[in-house]
């Protein structure tokens, strides 16, 4: 059937991301390092003035507080979400549906809303899926994997999307986890959990916790919700460029579209 994959390497003061599929890695980030006023989490707005002004704001143009903790997403869920996963997997000869589209309880409509993962919540839990043409299988709810061959062979590759960061002051948390941990947390959720806890291992128990409460607040069941944390320590100097680069990157990416 596949699997899904996330990893991070750290080298020579840097870390590398590498996703196949729907896990994800978000970094708390404290606002006030050096030569940083602020960093948003993926729905807040970056102003940076032509004179080269590297002040952050939020979306409404306020500075962000010193001190506090910003969830920034090192990684993009590849899910049928995202139009160009859809254009690619479509491509390829895939068909994207709901459940309740494929069963004709809502009739299929193209047309979309953006919907941005880590900061908006699914709560109607009706994903768009990826199936064959002529068959109503394998119904992936992500748009890349490692090792399901059915699913390959219509665009369900293992391709990786890779981001690299210098590991820098203003980096204090890192989360690894997979897409059951944050189906109902935000990005900025899941590092204020973190925030609030002693070590590691106490802020993984909290998360698994709240991820298991708001299962079963939505459903009867509960999805994978496996997570890694590390608190990280640096002494480097933050760098706005590649803050800023990342920012955009999630900022500008392609957008999440919702299934209608």
């Amino acid at each position: 059937s596949g699997t899904t994959a996330i990893s991070v390497g750290f080298h020579a003061g840097r870390m590398t991301v590498s996703n196949v599929g729907d896990s994800r890695a978000v970094l708390g980030y404290r606002v006030g390092g050096v030569g940083l006023e602020g960093t948003p989490a993926e729905e807040e707005k970056k102003e940076i003035s032509s004179e080269g002004d590297s002040e952050l704001v939020d979306a409404t143009g306020v500075k962000y507080e010193p001190g506090s903790i910003i969830a920034i997403p090192l990684s993009d869920d590849q899910t049928p979400y995202r139009s160009d996963e859809r254009k690619r997997l479509e491509k390829a000869g895939a068909r994207i549906r709901t459940i309740d589209q494929l069963e004709g309880r809502k009739p299929i409509d193209e047309n979309v809303d953006d919907f941005n993962l880590g900061v908006d919540i699914d709560e109607e839990g009706d994903m768009p899926r990826v199936y064959c043409q002529d068959h109503n299988y394998p119904g992936t709810a992500f748009s890349r994997s490692l090792g399901d061959s059915i699913a390959e062979d219509i665009g369900v590759n293992g391709e990786p999307e890779i981001l690299t960061k210098r590991v820098t002051k203003g980096d204090e948390i890192l989360v690894i986890a997979s897409d059951g941990v944050f189906e109902f947390l935000t990005n900025q959720r899941m590092i204020d959990i973190c925030v609030a806890c002693d070590d590691p291992l106490h802020a993984c128990t909290k998360l698994l916790e709240a991820s298991y409460e708001q299962w079963l607040n939505y459903e009867l069941r509960t999805d994978d919700i496996t997570c890694i944390v590390l608190f990280l320590q640096s002494g480097k100097a933050d760098d706005i460029a590649e803050v800023s680069r990342i920012m955009n990157k999630a900022q500008n990416g392609p957008k999440s579209p919702k299934m209608k």
